[in-house]
């Protein structure tokens, strides 16, 4: 039986006792309950939970029905049509709820456009700005010149990859670059290897076709009558809820779905759902056609002791050269091929199941570590 035990340090000896305030701000459309939790959602929730910081963190955000109740929560109700834009208005109304017991830091997710208010309205407050997607494309840092206005605003600009770092990058010649770090998305994982693994096959993520879907779909038809005793789930939806009637890509991965009676389409399912199929699943398919920074599904399947089909783009390269089965192309034909190895093989599926496993350095103790190690350093200056 392989464990990890020991491998990772904690983020912290238990929770410290201090009078500090730290306050993180999601994006309007960030829901902070298990119901249509989003990837940033739940990093803020369980790198909150590890922290050692965490009886100080607050995290302000959209109202919803059944907050995770783990974590100190404050809605912030915004109106339907914000004349500012729902980001800016975000920014506007945290700083009104906050006047008489400002922070000692405050994090931002995923929303440069936020800062300029921020900082003009926090007197010196150190800021740090998280970015998971490529800020090239993001109101508020698209060009070099916003980049490096926020390189001043911003005391740290934290990467989920190497792969976005460079891209806040591009173009920018700034000695304040220092301050743009990486810090990999960390999950949560048991301390040794689930043993119950079947004969299951697993994509999690949104049915998109960035994200390759159709392309598995089309692999798993072809290999999975070869292998009768396996079957095969693609549980997600093109957002991250239930109910919304199937758009044609949807419509089109179904229909190739239908072919094999073996693969099942579960649509959106909570979190804990995604947990409990990763556990069973012996493989996990990320097959990203776009440049994905950092897939948390990706990170998932590892720490849940899958062997991971992946592809090289953005971030994924990142997960690291032995831990993954990796795609030089993502076609129907390049996903069978990795398949059929892993299913017909069960000494090369075990190998890289635990080394996946085994040396995975994304544990979330050792990432908040990081982050909490940066944030201490915030607080001191």
């Amino acid at each position: 039986m392989s464990s990890r035990a020991g491998r990772f340090p904690a983020a912290g000896s238990g929770p410290m006792n201090s009078t500090k305030r730290i306050h993180l701000i999601l994006a309007p459309k960030e829901r902070f309950e298990a119901e249509g939790a989003g990837a940033f959602a739940l990093i803020t929730l369980e790198t909150s939970l590890t922290s050692r910081w965490r009886n100080e963190i607050t995290v302000f955000g959209t109202p919803v029905a059944h907050p995770f109740a783990s974590v100190s929560f404050r809605p912030l109700a915004l109106p339907r049509w914000p004349l500012r834009g729902r980001n800016r208005e975000m920014a506007r109304r945290y700083v009104a709820a906050v006047r008489h017991a400002p922070p000692d830091l405050v994090e931002v997710y995923n929303r440069p456009v936020m800062i300029d208010h921020l900082r003009r309205k926090l007197a010196g407050k150190p800021i740090i700005l998280h970015f998971a997607n490529d800020p090239r494309g993001m109101d508020g840092s698209r060009s070099v010149a916003e980049r490096s206005k926020l390189l001043a605003q911003c005391d740290a600009i934290v990467c989920v990859s190497d792969f976005i770092r460079r891209c806040f990058l591009d173009g920018v010649d700034d000695p304040l670059s220092r301050r743009v770090v990486v810090i990999h998305i960390g999950v949560p994982a048991p301390e040794t290897f689930p043993e119950r693994k079947q004969k299951y096959v697993v994509f999690v993520g949104r049915v998109i076709p960035d994200k390759g879907v159709l392309e598995l779909v089309q692999a798993l038809v072809r290999v999975l009558p070869r292998h009768p005793e396996w079957t095969a789930e693609v549980i997600g939806a093109r957002w991250f809820k239930a109910g919304d009637p199937p758009n044609s890509y949807e419509k089109e991965v179904a229909r190739v779905a239908a072919q094999c009676t073996q693969i099942r389409l579960a649509g959106f399912r909570p979190h804990a759902d995604v947990v409990a199929a990763l556990g069973k699943a012996s493989v996990a398919v990320v097959p990203s056609k776009w440049d994905d920074p950092f897939p948390r599904s990706a990170v998932e399947a590892l720490a849940a002791g899958c062997a991971l089909v992946c592809s090289r783009n953005g971030g994924l390269a990142e997960i690291g050269a032995n831990r993954a089965r990796f795609l030089d192309e993502v076609t129907a034909e390049s996903i069978a091929v990795a398949l059929e190895e892993l299913l017909s093989n069960d000494n090369e599926r075990t190998v890289l199941q635990h080394r996946g496993f085994d040396d995975s350095p994304f544990d979330i103790r050792r990432t908040t570590g990081l982050l909490d190690d940066l944030r201490e350093s915030l607080m001191t200056v």
